[in-house]
C-alpha cells in the first residue's frame, strides 16, 4: 500500500490488483510482517494519522535499503513525531534506534524566511545493526494543524497483490454524522459506532503472493483494482467547487495584470489570436515549479506572486491565463483532471484522482495546458487527451478531453543518395514532420546548443572508422507550432564494404518519434491486461540510392503490403539501371487512445510480419570493371 501527494494537487500513488490464474508463487525480498495506520479525523477535519509499520529483509540487498527509512511531510500544517523505532533481530532481541540516527532536512527560506515553493521536510531514521532476516519497526504521528480542504476528508489505498502483507488494519475515526462514501475492493471492511464516532476498519492478508500475469500498466483503473476509497465528497463537482472556493479568487484582474494583457496582445484584434498570444505567453515565460507549501497543493498563489517569480505549478498556470482571458473578455474555465494513467474516475469522488489542472475555452471548445513550454496552442500532450474532466464553471458540461485524431500525427522522409565506389555515401536527406512528431523536434532543437547540435551530426553520420560530416538546414523550433521541416546535406564514410559481397539494412539516416521504425516497434511478449494506452500515426519515407556501375545487386527485399487491425503497411524496392528506389509507408489509424489488449495483441502480430520485411537485406557483388586498350 502506497499513498503519495504531489504539488499539482493531491495524488494518489497508483498500485494494481493483479489475478492469477494460476498457483506460481512470488520469491519475496521483503514482507510487511506489521501495517496498522489509525485516522482520526476531528471536528474541523483536521487529521491524525498514527503509523505502525514493521517491515522484513530477507536478503542483504533489502536490509541496505531498509537501514535508511524517511517520513515527509508539510512543516506549516504537520507535525511530525515517532514515537518508537527499532531492529527487531531475527532471534528477537531488539536494538532501539539512537538519538544521533536521525536526520532532518528541511525545505524552508533563505533566513528561515518563507518557503517559496516547497516546505515539505524529510526525516531519515537510520536504523543500526540491520541485516538479511531482520526488521525494522517504527511507529510515527503526523498532525495536522489546517485540513487540506475545509469540511472534507478523503482517503484513498491501494495494496498490490505482489507485496507480502502478514497484517494490514486501517482504522478511520470520524464525528459520527458525517456523511461519507465507501468503496471497497478485495479487502474486509466494517462501518460500526463507538460513542460520537463512526468507525470504519479495513483489513487485508497476503502473506504469500503469487505470481501475476499483468504485464502493462498504461492504465489503470481504481474501480477494478484491490484496495478502498473513503470520502465526504458526494460528487466530483463537489470536488470542483471546493477546489474553486480558494482558487478562483487569485485570478484577480489588477492593474498589472489587464496591463501585460494587452502589452501581449496588442495589434491583434480577432480573439482566438489573443487568447494564443497570451497562451503562448504564459507557456514560455512561466517555468514550471511545484506549489507544496501547505495548502498550496491544492490552492494557486496569487496572479502577483506568479508574475513576480515567473514561476508556478498546474494552479498557477491556469489561474494567471484566467485572469489574462478575463483581462481580455474571453470566457474561460479551469478544468480538472488526472495526468497520470488513469483514464476512468473512481466511482466515489475523490481529490487525489484529478491531479492536474488545465483551461478550458468554450468558444472554441477547447483545451489548452500551458504548464508544457514545447505544447502549440491547439495542442494538448498525450497524458491528457481523452481523459474525463472536471469542469470549474458548471456551465460547461463537457465529459472528456479529445482524442488523438487519426491523422494528426504525420511525418514524410525523402532521401537521395550516392554510394561511392569506396563505400561511402553522399546525399541528402528532407523531413516534413506534423503534429507530435513535429512539437518533439521543435523541443529537441530548442533544448541543443550549436556546438551539441555539431557532434550529433558528427555523431550520426560518422562510422566506427571515420568520421563524416554534414550540414543542417531547419525551420526555426522557436514558435510553438505543430509543423517542422528540416533537412540534410550530407557524407557518410563505410556505410557498405567496397569490394566482394555484402548486404546492408535500408534505413534512413536519422530516426525521429514519427519515423517508420518507431511506428512499427511493438512488444516482446503479448501484452497481458484490460486496456492499453495506444495512439495512431502516419510514416512515409522515399529512400533512392544510385550504386556504384561495378555493384551487382544480388537479391533485395520482397515487395511487401498488408492493411488490418487499423495497420497500413506497402512497402515497394524497385531496381532500375543502377538505381534502387524504395518506398514504404505505414498509416496507423487506431482511434483514440485507449485500446483492448485484444486490438494491440493483433496489431503486434501485424507488426511482425512488417518486422519480417524491414529485417530484410539487399544483398550486393562488386564486380570487376574491364578497361578497354
Amino acid at each position: 500500500m502506497k499513498k503519495s501527494q504531489v504539488c499539482c494537487a493531491l495524488t494518489l500513488s497508483a498500485s494494481f490488483g493483479l489475478a492469477a490464474e494460476s498457483v506460481e508463487y512470488l520469491e519475496l525480498q521483503s514482507k510487511i510482517k506489521k501495517l496498522n495506520v489509525e485516522y482520526t479525523v476531528n471536528e474541523d477535519f483536521t487529521v491524525e494519522r498514527t503509523t505502525e509499520l514493521e517491515v522484513l529483509a530477507l536478503n542483504d540487498n533489502v536490509a541496505k535499503e531498509l537501514k535508511n527509512y524517511s517520513f515527509n511531510y508539510s512543516t506549516s500544517i504537520e507535525k511530525l513525531k515517532v514515537i518508537e523505532a527499532k531492529t527487531i533481530n531475527a532471534d528477537g532481541s531488539e536494538v532501539m534506534v539512537p538519538e544521533g540516527n536521525y536526520q532532518e532536512s528541511i525545505n524552508r527560506g533563505h533566513n528561515d524566511s518563507q518557503a517559496i515553493y516547497s516546505d515539505r521536510t524529510s526525516l531519515t531514521v537510520v536504523f543500526p545493526e540491520l541485516d538479511a532476516n531482520d526488521s525494522i519497526y517504527v511507529k510515527s504521528k503526523i498532525v495536522e494543524t489546517e485540513p487540506m480542504f475545509a469540511g472534507h476528508f478523503a482517503i484513498a489505498e491501494s495494496v498490490w497483490d505482489h507485496t507480502a502483507y502478514d497484517e494490514l488494519n486501517i482504522t478511520i475515526r470520524m464525528p459520527d454524522d458525517v456523511v461519507i462514501y465507501q468503496q471497497f475492493n478485495g479487502v474486509e471492511k466494517s462501518v460500526t459506532k463507538d460513542g460520537d464516532s463512526k468507525v470504519i476498519r479495513v483489513s487485508y492478508s497476503n502473506p504469500k503472493p503469487i505470481k501475476g500475469k499483468r504485464n502493462d500498466y498504461s492504465t489503470w483503473n481504481a474501480n477494478t483494482s484491490k484496495g478502498f476509497i473513503v470520502s465526504t465528497f458526494a460528487s466530483y463537482q463537489e470536488v470542483a467547487d471546493a477546489y474553486a472556493k480558494r482558487a478562483l479568487p487569485q485570478a484577480e484582474v489588477n492593474d498589472r495584470v489587464q496591463k501585460l494583457a494587452d502589452d501581449i496582445t496588442a495589434d491583434l484584434v480577432d480573439k482566438k489570436q489573443m487568447a494564443k498570444a497570451l497562451y503562448e505567453w504564459v507557456a514560455t515565460h512561466i517555468s514550471y515549479a511545484g506549489n507544496c507549501i501547505g495548502v498550496g497543493a491544492v490552492v494557486p498563489h496569487h496572479v502577483n506572486f506568479i508574475l513576480d517569480n515567473r514561476m508556478g505549478d498546474c494552479k498557477d498556470h491556469a489561474t494567471l491565463l484566467e485572469a489574462f482571458y478575463k483581462a481580455k473578455g474571453i470566457d474561460s474555465s479551469q478544468a480538472l483532471i488526472n495526468s497520470g494513467n488513469q483514464y476512468v474516475l473512481p466511482d466515489v469522488a475523490l481529490v487525489s484522482a484529478v491531479n492536474h489542472v488545465i483551461t478550458y475555452l468554450p468558444e472554441w471548445d477547447m483545451f489548452i495546458d500551458s504548464t508544457n513550454p514545447h505544447m502549440p496552442f491547439e495542442s494538448l500532450a498525450f497524458n491528457i487527451a481523452d481523459k474525463p474532466v472536471i469542469m470549474i464553471d458548471e456551465r460547461y458540461k463537457v465529459a472528456k478531453t479529445p482524442a488523438t485524431k487519426v491523422g494528426e500525427n504525420k511525418q514524410s522522409l525523402t532521401s537521395k543518395m550516392t554510394i561511392n565506389a569506396n563505400g561511402s555515401v553522399t546525399g541528402d536527406l528532407q523531413i516534413s514532420a506534423q503534429g507530435r512528431a513535429a512539437i518533439d523536434l521543435r523541443a529537441s532543437f530548442r533544448m541543443i546548443t550549436e556546438q551539441q547540435e555539431k557532434e550529433w551530426l558528427e555523431r550520426t553520420f560518422s562510422s566506427r572508422n571515420q568520421l563524416g560530416k554534414a550540414t543542417l538546414t531547419k525551420d526555426d523550433p522557436k514558435p510553438l507550432k505543430s509543423d517542422f521541416n528540416y533537412s540534410f546535406e550530407f557524407e557518410r564514410p563505410e556505410f557498405i564494404q567496397s569490394s566482394g559481397a555484402g548486404g546492408f539494412h535500408v534505413y534512413p539516416f536519422v530516426l525521429t518519434s514519427g519515423a517508420l521504425f518507431n511506428y512499427l516497434d511493438y512488444s516482446q511478449e503479448e501484452l497481458v491486461t484490460d486496456v492499453i494506452a495506444c495512439m495512431n500515426g502516419f510514416s512515409e519515407e522515399e529512400l533512392v540510392y544510385e550504386l556504384p556501375q561495378n555493384l551487382k545487386i544480388l537479391a533485395k527485399p520482397d515487395n511487401f503490403a498488408i492493411n488490418e487491425n487499423h495497420i497500413e503497411f506497402k512497402a515497394s524496392y524497385e531496381q532500375e539501371g543502377n538505381v534502387l528506389t524504395v518506398k514504404r509507408f505505414v498509416n496507423d489509424t487506431t482511434p483514440g487512445n485507449l485500446c483492448s489488449a485484444d486490438l494491440v495483441n493483433a496489431q503486434r502480430k501485424t507488426l511482425m510480419k512488417i518486422n519480417e520485411n524491414l529485417n530484410s537485406q539487399v544483398i550486393f557483388q562488386f564486380t570487376t570493371v574491364s578497361v578497354g586498350g
